[in-house]
Parts: structure tokens; C-alpha cells; sequence
């Protein structure tokens, strides 16, 4: 088993660090498949139990919901146990809750399926945490990329996936889910070295992991890094703004059936992926991560604020490769910068305190950008989306060192 000495040293030890990095990037590739699995047919699941709209998008924004609550908690609870137990509780957790979505018979238990799940996939900050241990400074934004290449390439699978399995049965999807999860659990129990010893001589209280739970209020206003918590939120609500309309804009704007939106989707999405776990390890040391940050925030202006007006199949492209290029500069930049300017036995806390940022940025996001469609028409959650970025943008002097 590699030790973690040996993934902290150099190109001669680079073998050593493949394991951990792969099950890091499978956690977290598993995590979104699975939630991009049920997007083509849970609608048509959940209407056969005679759900309406309004109970399919609370099953919908329950796993964001969860994840926000239990990303503080699981992070902290990360700090206090190690990186390893957590993200194993993480695995099993999510197996389970797909599990519970495929014998699922009522609204309440398609509730808790996706409850369980979202509270399970808040392990990814967990999985931050472990980055944060095992790499140097130098390298904490690449490493920060491959989680975000992960989360990019599950969204682009799942959906597919998804759509195929569930050719036969609505169901074969989250078993296959399922069954694909705790293998990961398997894999991890075996071969994931843990990354953080902590000193467990205090004595163990309940409240020390709730606590945080409680905080997150105040942590996000008040917190020595509340700036590149906010930016972070920001990011991700403008981007959040995009997913929740883009299946109703692109038909009525560029006239793309289901299948086109399908591809378009998975088409932003490999872009994600390749700025995260290419373009990013390439730049990043060349320009810093705050220069990123901006770059990707004045990007996602430029590619969201004409989208829904230039109604050419060619343009929409180029729009959603800049979107997909700055978000994937931009959000695992903003996330070093964090664990970089936070102490090493606070790093599974803090970088919980911003995946739930992340989180509220996608309950809220998709609801305002829905409202904005609704009332003012197509272009307008794009033309909204890039005034929160360079709202972003302005919040961006003296990130560098936590300034707030």
C-alpha cells in the first residue's frame, strides 16, 4: 500500500500516488454519475407514482439540499476520524440510497433516495481534503482539477447511461448505480492509504460535529475567508443559472430536439472536463490560481450574457465552450486558494463550509433562473447569469491571501 509520504514526493514516486488519486477521482466521477443517471427518466419514474412537477423538483433539489447540510459535518467529521472512514461512509451511503431509489414505490421513498445520496456526495469536500494532504501548494490547483474533471465527466456519462439502461427498465439504471458505487467501496477499503492522522486525545463530543451545521450562517459571512466563499457561491449560481433552463431556451431559440440538448450538454460538459484535467495543470503554474479565478469569471460573463439573443447553432457552441472553459478555470481555482489559506488540521471543515456554499448556489440558482425565464423571456437567466460573474469578479482584489 503506498504510503503518503511517497505521494507527497516527487516525479519518482508518481506511481505510488496513482491509486488514491484514481479511487479521489472515482468517488467523485461515481457521485455524479449516479445523480446524472436519474435526469432522463425520474420525471417519467416519478409521474408513474402520480407525482406532479412541483414533487419532482423537490426530489430534485433535496440532494442539493442535503448535500449543504452534511458537507460541514462530514468535513469536520473528517478531521476528527481521518479522510479514509469518511469517504468509504460516503460510498456505502450513496450504494444504499440507490438501492432505496430502485425498490422505491411512493414519493417518500424516491424522497429519501435522494436524500441519502446527496447527503453521502457531500463527501467531495471531503475528497478536497484529501488532495489538500497529499499535494504541496504547487500542485494543490491541478490536483483540485482532477476532482473537477471527475464531477464534469459524471455529468456528461450519466445521462447517457442513464437514457440506455433505461430502455429496459426504469429501474436497471440505479441498480446498475448501485452495484457500480460499492464496488468503488470495495476498492477504497483496499487500496486508499489514509491521508490524515489527527490527534484523537480530546474527548469525543457530538456537538463538536454538528456545530458546524449551525455555524454555516455565520461562516459564510463572518469567516476569515467569507470573500472567496461568496465568489465561490457566485460562480456556481451563474453557472446553476444555465442548467436549470437550458432544455426549455434551446429549443425555443435554436430549435434542438431532446437528443441535440443531450449532446449539447455532454458537449459543455467534456469541456468542463478538459479544462479541470488538462488546461488547468498546464496554466496554473504560470499564472496562480486568483488570475485563473478571474480569467474563468470574465469568460462565463462573455459566453452567458449574448446566449438566448444570437440565435446561430455555431455561436451557441462557441458560447458554451467558453461557459464550460471558465467555469473549469475558475471553480478549482477559487477551491485551492481556499485550502491553501486554511491551516492543515481545518481543512475537511473549512472546504465543507464551502461546498455547502456551493450547494445553496444550486438551490437558489436554478430557482432564480427560473423565475428570470419565466417573467422576462429566454435570454434573460443568461444575461443574468453573467452580471452575478462579474459581480464575482469585483469581489476578487486580495484573494490571493483570504483578504476580505
Amino acid at each position: 500500500m503506498a504510503s503518503i509520504e511517497s505521494l507527497k514526493q516527487g516525479p519518482d514516486h508518481v506511481e505510488a500516488g496513482r491509486a488514491p488519486r484514481l479511487i479521489l477521482f472515482l468517488t467523485v466521477f461515481i457521485d455524479l454519475l449516479g445523480f446524472g443517471i436519474v435526469i432522463p427518466f425520474l420525471p417519467m419514474f416519478a409521474e408513474r407514482m402520480g407525482i406532479g412537477a412541483a414533487g419532482i423538483g423537490l426530489i430534485f433539489s433535496s440532494y442539493s439540499l442535503m448535500q449543504f447540510i452534511f458537507a460541514p459535518i462530514l468535513g469536520r467529521m473528517s478531521d476528527r476520524f481521518g479522510r479514509k472512514p469518511i469517504i468509504m461512509l460516503g460510498l456505502i451511503g450513496s450504494s444504499l440510497g440507490y438501492l432505496v431509489y430502485g425498490f422505491a414505490d411512493s414519493f417518500f421513498w424516491l424522497l429519501a433516495a435522494r436524500a441519502i445520496h446527496g447527503a453521502c456526495a457531500a463527501t467531495i469536500s471531503t475528497a478536497q481534503a484529501y488532495v489538500a494532504d497529499t499535494t504541496d501548494e504547487r500542485d494543490r490547483a491541478k490536483g483540485m482539477g482532477l476532482i473537477g474533471a471527475a464531477f464534469g465527466l459524471g455529468f456528461v456519462l450519466g445521462p447517457a447511461v442513464g437514457g440506455i439502461l433505461g430502455h429496459t427498465s426504469l429501474r436497471a439504471p440505479v441498480f446498475f448505480a448501485s452495484a457500480l458505487t460499492f464496488g468503488n467501496f470495495l476498492f477504497a477499503a483496499f487500496r486508499l492509504p489514509e491521508s490524515h492522522y489527527p490527534d484523537r486525545s480530546r474527548r469525543l463530543d457530538l456537538r463538536h460535529f454538528i456545530a458546524p451545521v449551525l455555524a454555516i450562517p455565520r461562516e459564510l459571512v463572518q469567516h476569515r475567508l467569507a470573500r472567496m466563499f461568496a465568489i465561490a457561491f457566485l460562480l456556481t449560481f451563474s453557472f446553476a443559472t444555465l442548467e436549470a433552463t437550458f432544455a426549455l431556451m434551446v429549443p425555443a431559440i435554436y430549435g434542438y430536439g431532446a437528443f441535440g440538448i443531450g449532446v449539447l450538454l455532454a458537449f459543455t460538459g467534456l469541456m468542463q472536463a478538459v479544462a479541470q484535467g488538462y488546461l488547468l495543470g498546464v496554466i496554473v503554474h504560470k499564472v496562480g490560481e486568483a488570475r485563473l479565478v478571474r480569467l474563468g469569471l470574465v469568460a462565463m460573463a462573455i459566453g452567458l450574457a449574448p446566449m438566448g439573443t444570437i440565435a446561430s447553432r455555431d455561436a451557441l457552441l462557441a458560447m458554451l465552450a467558453i461557459i464550460a472553459v471558465g467555469y473549469g478555470l475558475a471553480s478549482p481555482s477559487i477551491a485551492s486558494l481556499i485550502s491553501r489559506n486554511t491551516e492543515r488540521h481545518l481543512q475537511g471543515e473549512v472546504l465543507g463550509v464551502n461546498q455547502s456554499a456551493l450547494s445553496l448556489a444550486r438551490i437558489c440558482g436554478p430557482i432564480a433562473g427560473g423565475i428570470l425565464y419565466q417573467l422576462m423571456g429566454p435570454s434573460a437567466p443568461y444575461f443574468g447569469g453573467a452580471a452575478i460573474a462579474l459581480l464575482a469578479f469585483a469581489l476578487c482584489n486580495g484573494i490571493e491571501t483570504g483578504g476580505v
